[in-house]
């Protein structure tokens, strides 16, 4: 919710800022080109007090629109009227006035017109030069400073937006040390509780016989061992959010890590009548930390054990594929309902949580899995083995520099 509430937020603030930009881009090309056209009506203005330039159009108007003179026509006084004239009313009212670009009656031709009232003559004198191209450059809207807003607008638009990633980002990794730590503290309270209860037992109760003694230290020393794997995993994960930071780089072999697991476990597989199959390469050389790939393979063999109830057989396959390894572990136990599959690599989750206790699972096991994959360039999914049973494929990059 505070999530949706944030991008809800900061796109909010995008569109405002756009609307901001936007409309200051178009009052800023506004009086840019008003500031023009009143530098061309300033210079026509000169010519109005003082002609000096014999080309420009010269008008002399009466105060009531009659033309008394015109420099381009031979016969003023049969011309129109020019009153309702826009640069004639603004110049009676405010002195001057000017009309950006009009088409002439008389000549046919588009005039840029200024005109200067003088009062004490009674007269209205107008400049009029036609819309050449000149003039027409001269007018012309300057739209740079419009880019540069849209430019500076889009440089803060993605500032922002990284910004708001990595803070989101760094809330997201606070979040989910937050989570591990509540999670973690229920986890640790059940085995803490029972060891707690056992040796309070034996405390209080001095005449119990030695065998039934022994029964409750062997109890208290499987929790404990509980607890310890909790802590392991635990660190394995702080390790991984910080791996980026500090992450060796050496050369190791991922086939020979899957075999010396193999031999490490072969006699528990053996206990739970799992028969191991290995069909990798010789040789996997890649760069990268030996002990967390040792713990993502050690996880998945160690997640098969606990969880793969009822199978005959675990199968690992790898290729290698350009920069890439594939490694597929199926095993064709009880498997996992496809609608659960994409959340067996979440932090604690288990399906059956009091049968994960009771096996011993901490249910970080493939959450681990999953955040080493990550760390290679890689990811981890699962699905149903034909026949019943679960797959898990990581896939992971060898040559990271």
């Amino acid at each position: 919710m505070k999530k949706r509430i944030a991008n809800h937020l900061f796109i909010a603030v995008i569109i405002l800022a756009s609307i901001l930009t936007l409309c200051i881009g178009i009052y800023e090309n506004q009086r840019e080109h008003a500031f023009r056209c009143d530098i061309l009506h300033y210079k026509l203005q000169l010519n109005n007090y003082n002609r000096n330039d014999t080309t420009i159009r010269l008008t002399v108007i009466s105060t009531d629109g009659k033309v008394l003179y015109d420099s381009k026509q031979n016969n003023a006084v049969g011309m129109e009227n020019h009153l309702q004239r826009k640069e004639v009313q603004e110049a009676l009212q405010k002195g001057s006035g000017y009309d950006i670009k009009r088409t002439s009656y008389t000549k046919g031709e588009e005039y840029f017109y200024s005109a200067t009232y003088f009062p004490d003559s009674g007269i209205i004198v107008r400049s009029a030069v036609p819309y050449s191209v000149p003039i027409t450059e001269s007018l012309e809207k300057d739209y740079t400073f419009l880019y540069y807003t849209i430019g500076i607008f889009l440089l803060l638009a993605i500032v922002l937006y990284f910004r708001h990633r990595l803070s989101h980002s760094e809330k997201e990794k606070q979040r989910i040390k937050q989570q591990l730590t509540e999670n973690a503290a229920h986890e640790l309270k059940t085995p803490a509780a029972t060891i707690e209860g056992y040796l309070e037992t034996i405390v209080n109760n001095p005449d119990l016989t030695d065998e039934k003694r022994n029964e409750f230290l062997e109890r208290c020393y499987s929790q404990s061992r509980r607890m310890s794997q909790l802590l392991t995993d635990m660190s394995t994960l702080t390790r991984l959010d910080e791996a980026h930071l500090s992450r060796p780089n050496t050369e190791i072999d991922a086939a020979d890590i899957i075999r010396q697991i193999e031999g490490e476990m072969a006699s528990l597989f053996m206990e739970k009548e799992i028969a191991l199959h290995i069909d990798i390469p010789d040789n996997m050389p890649m760069l990268g930390d030996y002990s967390l790939i040792f713990s993502l393979f050690h996880n998945i063999f160690s997640n098969t054990l606990v969880h793969a109830i009822g199978a005959t057989h675990f199968q690992i396959h790898a290729k290698a594929n350009g920069d890439r390894y594939t490694f597929t572990f199926s095993d064709n136990g009880v498997g996992v309902n496809p609608e659960y599959q994409s959340c067996i690599f979440e932090r604690f989750y288990r399906i059956d949580k009091s049968r994960s206790r009771r096996l011993g699972g901490t249910g970080l096991g493939l959450a681990i899995v999953k955040n080493i994959a990550m760390q290679y360039g890689g990811n981890s999914t699962a699905h149903t083995t034909l026949g019943g049973g679960l797959t898990i494929v990581i896939d992971i990059q060898h040559s990271l520099s």
